[in-house]
């Protein structure tokens, strides 16, 4: 996610103890904040000093942040697990501490350990303030440019060695530090680009990955995300149709969110509300762009898709702006304080914008979204003053691996489509793909998912697993009214 319509989106445990002894991490008891602030998890913390270029041992060091929650085993397995998180630029502690309710059923027999990846969250966090979005409204490629150098010249440390393979070298450093034999990692969405390369990178050391939401390594982050959104779009619309209480309310649901679109891109509309995160009253003109905002993140998750014809339906038969407001500043929100943009931008501008040229962009079918073109054109003038970083020379070439592997895609995923679950299942040799029905991006915590991943992680075979939970999970019934779904 980047701005422009730059939204462009433990033992903590007992240690093994032949590990404890020597480790250069000293762990304390400590209390954890989720994303926003939100949650609270009791975990062991710890700060870890490492190079800045790990090919220069004795220079610049940056500390890192890794949180552990304890396994309740009496004899703990030689293996942890990991979670990554997405973005890029979002903290995987933070993940830690929102999928906590899922994550701690891993301990029954192993350790979770988690590490902020360099530059997001508690570890040297590479923000770029001039880059964070205070309105969608894209800006010309020349501002980008200047706001870029800006961003650049503030960041606290050199962004090149913030890139996933010195965040794949950390984690094996990590757990070679702790003592640990293998990883069990769990990736979701660009998380999923670190997992695949740790695997390809030490696969001795990984016992089994999740991979939600998948990235499949050659293929490019923000490219693509105005088409795939504007296909979970199209499936909205489908759906809705198809469905006989949603259509006899919203008959005219397609065609209102289209003249909705063209009444805000004529003319923006002058609103006062209260911020939804500030409750201070804030004074806005309601544009085309926080339209898009809006569905672009509603269409992440199930409920908040249930809600995307009523509140079309309201704003454009009603005048009722305020729902498409809030939502949108909610959103804008939770994104610029989520995101470390600085390690955002090592990421895409060296693994993404330079294989754009690869990908076969449409232009042409970019125009004909509701995101339109602004964000891939975003992204590469961004890029175009960002120093490519640190980037193994396999990091875009398919994944081949034996590695256990569980694969979890959201039947209505916005950004990583199921189809990228089954682009890489040809070279994984011990794999299972579940497309998980109803669902959005990310399924880890929905349903009966999260028991599956732990089966998985204890068992490291996915051929194994009964899925037949998955049969009774279904999209989240389409709001009627502000009262909700229907009895």
């Amino acid at each position: 996610m980047v701005r422009s319509s730059v939204h462009a989106a433990a033992s903590l445990a007992l240690f093994i103890t032949c590990a404890a002894s020597h480790a250069e991490i000293e762990f304390e008891s400590c209390s954890l904040n989720g994303s926003g602030g939100t949650g609270r998890l009791h975990a062991e913390c710890g700060r870890w000093l490492q190079p800045l270029n790990r090919e220069d041992a004795d220079g610049e060091q940056i500390e890192l942040f890794v949180a552990r929650l304890p396994t309740t085993a009496l004899e703990p397995a030689s293996d942890a697990v990991t979670l990554i998180n997405g973005g890029p630029g979002g903290s995987s502690v933070d993940l830690l501490v929102d999928f906590a309710g899922v994550v701690e059923a891993f301990t029954r027999e192993r350790d979770v350990v988690v590490l902020d990846q360099r530059g997001t969250g508690r570890s040297a966090p590479m923000r770029c303030h001039e880059l964070n979005a205070d309105t969608p409204e894209s800006l010309d490629a020349d501002t980008v440019v200047d706001l870029t150098r800006t961003c650049l010249d503030q960041l606290p440390h050199d962004p090149r060695f913030f890139t996933t393979t010195v965040a794949t070298e950390d984690l094996e450093a990590l757990r070679s530090e702790l003592g640990y034999k293998q990883w069990d990692i769990y990736g979701v969405s660009y998380g999923t680009r670190v997992a695949q390369q740790y695997m390809r990178a030490y696969p001795e050391q990984t016992r089994s990955v999740i991979l939600d939401g998948v990235v499949p390594a050659p293929r490019v982050l923000g490219a693509n995300i105005a088409v795939h959104s504007q296909q979970a779009l199209d499936q909205v619309f489908a759906r809705c149709a198809g469905d006989t209480l949603c259509n006899a309310q919203f008959p005219r649901f397609k065609s209102d969110f289209h003249d909705l679109a063209e009444r805000l891109s004529a003319a923006p509309l002058a609103l006062e509300l209260q911020h939804p995160v500030t409750g201070q009253l804030t004074s806005l003109e309601l544009s085309y762009g926080y339209l898009a905002l809006w569905l672009r993140f509603a269409l992440y998750a199930p409920e908040t898709t249930a809600l995307i014809p009523l509140i079309t339906h309201q704003a454009a038969r009603q005048a009722n702006y305020l729902p498409i407001a809030a939502n949108a500043l909610r959103s804008l929100h939770d994104v610029s304080s989520m995101l470390n943009y600085g390690m955002h931008n090592a990421v895409v501008c060296t693994e993404d914008t330079p294989f754009y040229g690869e990908q076969k962009i449409n232009d042409a079918e970019l125009d004909e979204t509701y995101l339109g073109r602004e964000m891939y054109e975003t992204l590469r003038a961004m890029c175009s003053a960002w120093p490519a970083g640190v980037m193994h020379p396999d990091m875009k070439r398919p994944v081949k691996s034996a590695v256990p592997t569980l694969v979890l895609s959201g039947e209505y995923d916005p950004i990583t489509p199921p189809a990228w679950g089954d682009e890489i299942m040809p070279g994984l040799s011990n794999a299972r793909h579940i497309v998980v029905p109803g669902q959005g991006h990310g399924t880890l915590v929905r349903g009966c998912i999260g028991q599956l991943a732990r089966q998985f992680i204890e068992s490291a075979n996915a051929a194994a697993l009964d899925a037949e939970c998955t049969d009774h999970m279904a999209a989240y019934p389409f709001f009627l009214d502000m009262m909700g779904p229907p009895p």
